[in-house]
């Protein structure tokens, strides 16, 4: 790479402030996976509703958005314990209809649902277009993340480290199915997503709006601890067993790696994820001292 970032660099930012926003790109794909979830489950919702499951991603879904909750199914031998007791307040608070499911009926939509099952007709879209950002931004892309458990991970993480959205491909990756909110613990009501097979489009724009586009590779020849971050960052991580792709690797403006003692081995994507926005966050935190 020829760029030298010894210094902190700087981007001449040329967004369009009145570009359309992205919202309900995730509608097709929301419907794909309801389709696929409710085989030999008769339910009244709407196949465009985010099916959530899991105690904390079901609570944290009635504390932000408690409007967009439109369903819900409770496990029928679980109405007394402390958790769903918790849930069950909250929809009636709401105004929310449930119905009392069994377990099995439950289990055909997610395996882990601990007894509750709610529908939003929330889509969280990431709109990238957006020129308000803050002075640190993080951004994420994920080039082909297949495992709901990964993108689960990613997204709690993201949240909890004030990643402002990521950006995923609409063919060959996972999208938000109910695992992966049940994974993300909440993270997907505060981490909005967008859906884009060619990433082209959203890494130029955020390259104009003030951006620096790192990649996560081990052909990398600098690992993340000697790179200084910018206020705006993007991070571009491959899938669990290819990478990333070439296409991508050309829009990235540095690879970095992160040190491993074993070459032949590789870190969990969610964990590398970490580990990258752990990073920058630290360097952003030590330059306000």
């Amino acid at each position: 790479m020829k760029k030298s970032f010894s210094k902190k660099p700087n981007r001449h930012s040329n967004i369009q402030k009145n570009s359309q926003s992205k919202r309900g790109q995730l509608a097709p794909l929301a419907r794909r996976n309801a389709s696929e979830a409710y085989r030999g489950v008769q339910v009244a919702v709407s196949r465009s509703w985010r099916q959530i499951t899991g105690t904390h991603a079901v609570f944290e879904a009635l504390r932000v958005n408690p409007r967009s909750i439109k369903q819900a199914f409770i496990q029928k031998n679980l109405l007394t314990t402390p958790d769903v007791k918790i849930i069950l307040d909250l929809l009636k608070m709401h105004s929310v209809q449930f119905e009392e499911k069994s377990e099995v009926d439950l289990s055909k939509i997610c395996s882990s649902h601990q007894g509750v099952v709610v529908f939003s007709d929330y889509n969280p879209a990431f709109d990238y277009t957006v020129a308000a950002w803050e002075e640190n931004s993080l951004i994420l892309a994920l080039d082909g993340v297949e495992d709901p458990h990964n993108l689960g991970a990613i997204l709690r993480t993201s949240w909890l480290m004030g990643v402002h959205g990521l950006i995923i491909p609409q063919d060959r990756a996972v999208g938000l199915t109910a695992t992966v909110h049940k994974v993300a613990c909440g993270g997907v009501e505060h981490v909005s997503v967008a859906r884009i097979n060619n990433f082209t489009d959203p890494i130029e724009k955020l390259k104009e709006a003030g951006f620096w586009v790192y990649g996560l590779s081990h052909k990398a020849k600098k690992t993340l601890h000697e790179i200084k971050y910018p206020e705006k960052v993007v991070w571009v991580l491959g899938a669990e067993d290819k990478g990333l792709r070439t296409t991508t690797e050309k829009l990235c403006d540095e690879l970095v790696s992160i040190p491993q003692s074993a070459a032949e081995a590789s870190y969990n994507v969610s964990v590398a994820t970490a580990i990258a926005l752990s990073e920058t966050k630290r360097q952003w935190a030590q330059s306000k001292k």
